[in-house]
């Protein structure tokens, strides 16, 4: 199997995609690019994809007959090897970031250790269990995934060799099956009386469902390598064509009149899980996108992704220090008009990264300018870290008067140059009862002119609901807690927000 260079544009895309929702997630904002880079075709996302393509192109570069069994195994190994020092060395990265970060930024600390626990309170434990694979932090769980996957991959193409594919399948099937009830009742368990007396952070993903996409790549690739399979026919196109085409008209809402939607496709498409859903979703993709590369090689090739897509280890152990040295700065900017394009400049540093480390491959020149570089760019980010915590606060919202405690209530901050009419752009979010009552919080609220806005959703509308009358039904209440007859002016409600406060709406 020659290499495809569709394949490497289709590595470089997920990568791009995967960088990006990380970094819109760890800064706690929102951005409309996510419409385009998370799960646009429908119940699956650039992980998933990322991994079975991993497995694919493992099992047809490591099944060559140029490699003995002994071969195999030894390159596999070493590709693990390579992986875990990748692994380790972010782990070192980040966590140095983090120590360095509670001394120069610490109101934005809560926001890296949200994301990587213990790294203060237990250090020593903290680097122990994540060396040892078992505790990872956000973002950090598809490489130790990698790991295991690449010292599986002998057996597999063994068992490939002798003919034992059904059965490396079946075997992987039926784990997946029931690999919600292996990790809760055998892994977390084992690990767990391992590591007694601390809190550990097992990782968002199943690998024993996960495990799925690598052997299911690795069979696929296998079988293309040595041209055994015969995988496409008109019938199989059509079929494949129509289950994409239903799951992405439900998937946009086509069928919210008969209470299909999101929500409910997701509890048959869980991500951790892989839920069976999600494996049929990514199986006609990837019989599609077969199908167009077979008939147009070229159609996929884009030079860009490539270049970042033959790169992938490095690139993808870039994103995820990329993500927690970009965390404060993004997070205190997320409100910002120009936080997408922020998202993007930041994602751009991917080719960046591989384009260094060519540099650093070349000559004792180019090393030295290498560092020089890196130290110049870590420079950049902690200053900007530094420099976005200024001039921003926290914003403590509080309700009285609440009657109601079961209804949630929306809270919406608005721009003064807002409509009041229309959506907040500052911030939405539903909050229950009780927790308006004691006060909830907007870390890194940046200076300038705000209004409050918050409302009991009684028909979960999301809207505030108005009678024949145009009177509001909802019990409501804003900023300044102003005495009104109609709709509120920005003037009435507006309020300066130059430090960290509180402001009490009373619900009427």
């Amino acid at each position: 199997m020659k290499r495809i260079a569709a394949l490497d544009s289709i590595r470089g895309l997920l990568l791009l995609l995967m960088t990006i929702n990380h970094l819109v997630w760890v800064s706690g904002g929102y951005s409309a690019i996510q419409l385009v880079t998370l799960q646009p075709l429908g119940q699956f996302g650039a992980a998933e994809c990322f991994v079975f393509i991993s497995g694919l192109l493992a099992g047809a570069i490591y099944s060559r007959d140029t490699f003995t069994n002994a071969q195999l195994t030894n390159k596999a190994f070493k590709r693990a090897l390579s992986i875990y020092r990748y692994h380790i060395g972010c782990i070192v990265i980040v966590f140095i970031w983090i120590f360095i970060a509670s001394q120069l930024l610490p109101s934005v600390l809560p926001i890296l250790e949200n994301s990587a626990h213990n790294v203060l309170q237990s250090p020593i434990n903290t680097v122990i269990a994540s060396a040892a694979l078992v505790n990872q932090p956000s973002y950090f769980d598809i490489l130790p995934l990698y790991i295991v996957f690449m010292l599986l991959l002998p057996l597999l193409i063994i068992a490939y060799r002798k003919g034992l594919g059904w059965l490396v399948i079946s075997v992987s099937v039926v784990v997946w099956m029931f690999s919600s009830t292996i990790n809760t009742t055998v892994l977390q368990p084992l690990i767990e009386f391992v590591f007694a007396n601390f809190t550990l952070q097992l990782g968002y993903f199943n690998v024993f469902a996960w495990q799925l996409l690598f052997v299911s790549g690795s069979a696929l690739g296998y079988m293309l390598q040595n041209q055994t399979l015969r995988w496409h026919h008109p019938a199989l196109t059509a079929i494949a064509v129509i289950i994409a085409a239903v799951i992405f008209a439900a998937h946009h809402g086509a069928f919210v009149s008969y209470d299909i939607n999101r929500w409910v496709l997701y509890s048959y498409a869980d991500k951790p899980e892989l839920g069976w859903l999600r494996a049929l979703n990514i199986a006609v993709w990837v019989y599609l996108i077969a199908i167009i590369i077979k008939r147009y090689p070229n159609a996929l090739h884009i030079t860009a992704l490539s270049y970042i897509g033959r790169h992938s280890l490095r690139v993808f152990s870039w994103q995820i220090v990329l993500v927690y040295l970009s965390a404060p700065l993004l997070h205190n900017l997320r409100l910002a008009p120009y936080f997408t394009a922020l998202i993007i400049i930041v994602s751009a540093t991917l080719w960046l990264s591989v384009w260094l480390t060519e540099k650093w491959q070349t000559d004792a020149v180019s090393k030295r300018r290498v560092v020089g570089y890196l130290g110049m760019a870590c420079a950049v980010v902690i200053l900007g870290n530094v420099v976005s915590a200024q001039g921003v606060s926290s914003l403590t919202i509080k309700a009285t008067n609440i009657t109601d405690s079961k209804t949630p209530f929306f809270v919406m901050v608005y721009d003064e140059q807002d409509d009041l009419r229309q959506r907040a752009t500052v911030y939405v979010k539903s909050f229950a009862p009780q927790q308006l009552t004691q006060g909830i919080t907007i870390d890194a609220l940046p200076s300038g002119n705000y209004a409050v806005f918050a409302f009991q959703d009684n028909d979960s509308n999301y809207y505030l609901t108005l009678g024949n009358d145009g009177m509001p039904i909802e019990r409501f209440g804003y900023s300044n807690n102003p005495l009104l007859t109609t709709a509120p002016q920005m003037k009435d409600v507006m309020f300066a927000h130059n430090g960290s406060q509180t402001q009490t709406i009373q619900i009427r």
